[in-house]
């Protein structure tokens, strides 16, 4: 089974990057890994961060982040 997401904006954001409310970004609601493979992590609402490789290449990750710290290449945030 499938699930079909849609986002009504993607960036594609390097560096590190406040999101959620009272940012660029208030409407996040998951990210994906793109084709450079991206070094770095994502910490989420709630507590608790994850590293970029134990995300899937090309697969939505649906979460809330509060931010982003992309050491190299880049990462798409979806709206």
């Amino acid at each position: 089974m499938s699930t079909n997401y849609r986002a009504n904006k993607i960036t594609y954001v390097s560096g590190s990057t406040s999101l959620g409310k009272g940012t660029s970004f208030p409407n996040v609601w998951g990210i994906m890994k793109g084709q450079n493979n991206p070094s770095g992590s994502v910490t989420l609402h709630g507590g608790g961060s994850l590293d970029f490789k134990d995300i899937e290449q090309h697969q939505i990750f649906p979460c809330y982040p509060v931010s982003v710290s992309v050491v190299s290449g880049n990462i798409i945030v979806l709206e």
